[in-house]
């Protein structure tokens, strides 16, 4: 009798634990998601999003400090000297009524000299600057490529997260579902064996069954948290905060995308011209430079002792810098040789891309329209599973059908289900990369 009673409460249990499983989200309300939505919130608040965004600016600051490099530019100097002893120089003696071809040491100067100048230099002529110029401004071009990618790269992780939850939120359905009909089956079988028109192990089979299906519903839910703290992290919103996601069971994509040119190639071609720009860079820096400077300030000169002054008197002057690279050990023309090697081998690698983006595309497109076509006869399949089913189930009631039978027609609506699940993740999976051979992942956000 006391084991009676144990078996009861434990079964009573396991069945309390079932309903509050299943009440858990109407217990504690969650944000239902759209995709877009996730998306969106993504693009703004991912990590990964904002380093490629910080990056961009980085480039940005580099094109401007380039530029500065063309800008006039104004130094002030001041130097303060006390010479213990002061410069010789060498005089011809002739020079004051000597011999010729005689030479006398002469010191000349006051131990103490001060000079304070401000220096203008203005650059007129440098190609190596404008190179710099020119590269700079690519390769921000090419940080905004990236960060494109990297919101790409965002979109497509937010959108397999969102899907495989979307997945899990199906198989949920499918086993809740399950389990009340099985649990239906259980209460009417007992009553049957009850009246002696049904086997012990019948019943038996139906609770094994139920007790199969609550394990795996238990399994099932934790993926789908898991998924969604997953989805949370991607879009950088707090791993507390409740969301969840809409099952959308029978949505089918767009059957086409209108073909745009990739990221990836966007980057490479992009990549070659900044190759280019650096590789005639290298060239430019053989070229003379041409720099215009004047100086304007005060010469201070003074002695010390009994008779010490100081005298300040200004200078000023203006010229002109011409500077010619003649040779520095052909280091120079290994960097250009070097240069062009890069830019060979990244032209092979723009046309690898090109040929797998066209091998992709194709690939992508049959894939897509087979996971289209697919889901479609799934679906039409799990309709003529549940008709048998519950058919089956009415026989059964009316002794038409034995519970070998019912099991037969559960097991098959549940491979009829187990198909739509297969087909909707081939579905989502075929639409992402269809989405990602045709440019259009992010195709609403540029």
């Amino acid at each position: 009798m006391l084991v009676n009673i144990h078996s009861r409460i434990t079964k009573g249990t396991r069945y309390l634990l079932v309903i509050i499983t299943l009440l858990v989200p109407v217990i504690l309300p969650a944000q239902t998601l759209s995709l877009n939505q996730c998306i969106d919130t993504a693009l703004i608040y991912n990590r990964n999003i904002r380093i490629a965004r910080q990056d961009g600016l980085i480039a940005n600051e580099k094109n401007r400090e380039a530029k500065s490099t063309l800008l006039p530019k104004l130094n002030g100097f001041a130097d303060y000297r006390y010479y213990t002893d002061l410069p010789y120089q060498i005089m011809p003696q002739a020079a004051f009524g000597g011999p010729e071809g005689t030479y006398k040491e002469i010191q000349f100067g006051v131990p103490q000299n001060l000079s304070a100048n401000l220096q203008f230099a203005m650059p007129l002529f440098n190609p190596t600057a404008l190179s710099a110029i020119k590269s700079t401004r690519i390769a921000s071009e090419l940080s905004e490529i990236q960060k494109n990618k990297t919101d790409e790269d965002v979109v497509l992780e937010v959108s397999n997260a969102y899907y495989n939850a979307q997945v899990l939120l199906n198989q949920l359905a499918f086993i809740d579902s399950n389990i009340i009909n099985t649990n239906k089956l259980v209460q009417t079988t007992t009553l049957i064996y009850q009246q002696q028109l049904a086997k012990g192990t019948d019943v038996d089979r139906l609770k094994l069954q139920l007790e199969q299906l609550i394990t795996q519903r238990i399994t099932i839910s934790s993926q789908h948290q898991q998924v969604l703290s997953a989805l949370k992290f991607l879009m950088g919103k707090p791993i507390s905060d409740s969301i969840e996601v809409h099952i959308n069971e029978t949505a089918i994509g767009e059957t086409t995308f209108q073909a745009k040119t990739t990221t990836d190639i966007l980057l490479i071609d992009k990549k070659v011209e900044l190759s280019l720009s650096e590789l005639s860079g290298l060239k430019n820096s053989r070229l003379p430079s041409v720099n215009a400077y004047g100086v304007y300030g005060t010469n201070g000169f003074g002695t010390t002792g009994s008779n010490s002054f100081f005298s300040f008197h200004p200078i000023g002057y203006v010229g002109a810098q011409l500077s010619i690279p003649l040779f520095n050990g052909m280091v120079t023309k290994h960097k250009i040789d070097g240069k062009k090697i890069e830019v060979n081998k990244t032209i092979i690698q723009k046309e690898i891309l090109t040929e797998k983006a066209n091998l992709d595309l194709v690939n992508a497109e049959m894939q897509f329209n087979i996971a289209n076509t697919t889901i479609a006869t799934v679906s039409t399949q799990i309709e003529l599973a549940k008709k048998i089913y519950h058919n089956t189930v009415l026989q059964n009631q009316q002794g038409m059908a034995n519970i070998t039978d019912l099991l037969l027609a559960d097991n098959s609506l549940r491979e009829a289900q187990q198909n739509y699940i297969v087909a909707l993740i081939n579905l989502r999976r075929s639409e992402l990369e269809y989405k990602r051979v045709t440019g259009n992942l992010n195709a609403n956000k540029k």
